[in-house]
């Protein structure tokens, strides 16, 4: 598991180290982590199965104020007989894409589950993109089809460089673009369960785990995004 922290601001390139925390305490091999380009990334295979609340702390150094993260809520769930986890989201599987609103034709609700996370085709189709600027909340549905038990969705924004974009990494962020905050739900039978919320987020490439929930289709409720729109490229759910 890799956890990824970046810091930036007017004051220059950003010098220091940041230690990645497990609730209080400092996650094994991830204390003291320096910055490099104003970013820290760290890989751990000590968390235990269960629910961890992390955060980032970020030392300072002589042109910033030492700093802390909002706390990321990760799941971490023991390996599973279950079969092959796959991703039920996608058209190719069946699924259906929806929104609470789309821009126009050139930015439909299907990009988002269209099988491309790089969203290519921005403004003819590969980007899905909301129709009222500085209006929230925003959202986009999944249906899959049919019952399918999950464990996480992956949740891809439009990136920076939209014209030219890339295969995104776990540690990609954008700074013009992307959608900073949201909440991952799941339908019940009855209402929506939300299953992960995530705030202050910068990443193209954002994973929200949980617990294995099993239900018929997910909704991702955009809270806050840069530029005034919503604007996604992908969703993904991974079950069977």
């Amino acid at each position: 598991m890799t956890f990824a922290a970046n810091v930036s601001g007017s004051a220059g390139t950003p010098t220091g180290t940041v230690d990645f925390l497990d609730g209080a305490s400092a996650i094994s091999g991830c204390a003291s982590v320096a910055l490099s380009s104003g970013s820290a990334t760290c890989t751990t295979s000590s968390l235990t199965e269960g629910t961890h609340s992390i955060t980032a702390r970020y030392s300072g150094d002589a042109g910033y104020n030492a700093a802390a993260s909002a706390a990321l809520s990760q799941n971490v769930q023991a390996a599973s007989s279950g079969g092959t986890s796959e991703n039920v989201a996608a058209a190719s599987a069946g699924a259906t894409a929806s929104a609470s609103s789309t821009r126009n034709s050139q930015y439909p609700a299907s990009a988002i589950n269209n099988g491309d996370r790089t969203g290519a085709g921005f403004n003819a189709g590969g980007i899905w993109e909301d129709a009222y600027a500085y209006t929230f909340p925003d959202w986009v549905q999944i249906d899959f089809g049919g019952t399918k038990t999950i464990d996480h969705v992956i949740v891809y924004s439009m990136q920076d460089r939209y014209g030219q974009p890339v295969e995104p990494t776990d540690t990609m962020t954008f700074q013009s673009y992307g959608v900073t905050a949201f909440d991952v739900q799941a339908w019940n039978g009855s209402s929506w369960v939300t299953l992960g919320s995530v705030t202050g987020n910068n990443l193209v490439k954002r994973t929200v785990s949980f617990s294995p929930v099993s239900t018929d289709r997910i909704r991702v409720v955009i809270n806050d995004a840069l530029n005034g729109y919503s604007r996604l490229a992908e969703v993904e759910a991974f079950g069977h």
